[in-house]
């Protein structure tokens, strides 16, 4: 089963939950790897400094901190398999894919803060539906 995700404002807390409950039925695994607490958290963490840079200021520099959050996610996916599947499930680096495109910087700013609280979703539903820590 493939979430669709639409990374709509109405919908993006929903979407998380249903990219967790997707992972969730093979048990948070793929293969020998494991999702664990630190590993999504760790993703989450790199989102910090985009979400402080587009809470503070309007700037045109969100695209650096947008490379270094794919750069960190393609990284952590090519380290563990089941952070790939969570990567891919929920269609992370197309929506910053998507957020780097975006030409106006006020609709720029609230897809960077929008993807954050997404990101925040997944950790959330990641400890709810009782992933490893």
């Amino acid at each position: 089963m493939t979430v669709e995700i639409t990374f709509k404002r109405k919908r993006y807390v929903s979407e998380a939950q249903e990219v967790i409950k997707e992972l969730k039925t093979s048990g948070f695994r793929v293969g020998k790897d494991t999702l664990t607490s630190t590993q999504i958290r760790n993703l989450l963490a790199s989102t910090t400094p985009l979400y402080d840079v587009a809470r503070t200021q309007r700037s045109e520099s969100y695209d650096d901190r947008i490379s270094a959050t794919r750069i960190n996610a393609v990284y952590q996916s090519g380290r563990n398999q089941a952070v790939k599947k969570l990567v891919i499930s929920s269609k992370m680096l197309i929506i910053l894919e998507i957020i780097t495109r975006e030409k106006d910087l006020k609709t720029k700013r609230e897809y960077i803060l929008r993807f954050c609280k997404y990101m925040e979703a997944l950790v959330a539903y990641f400890k709810f539906y009782e992933g490893q820590d």
